[in-house]
């Protein structure tokens, strides 16, 4: 499992992510504006895809937020 190498594997899918491994589980967190795009079914499949080929099991979708890159919710 490489969390470098499948942000850089999502990014040349055009979908820029920071990517943090925990085990099995491939944590990205992608900007506002990238979430929107995945929101479409075959680029989410493309992203699970990736994360597989890549040796996670699954995968975990946060936004960050334009006020705290940490907060789950903007203004949280």
């Amino acid at each position: 499992m490489s969390a470098p190498s499948l942000a850089q594997a999502l990014v040349a899918h055009g979908v820029d992510a920071r990517v943090e491994a925990r085990q099995a589980l491939a944590v990205i967190t992608v900007p506002n504006g990238v979430a929107e795009r995945l929101r479409d079914a075959a680029l989410r499949r493309t992203v699970v895809d990736l994360a597989a080929q890549h040796g996670f099991k699954t995968v975990a979708l946060e936004m960050a937020s334009a006020t705290d890159e940490r907060a789950a919710l903007s203004g949280h």
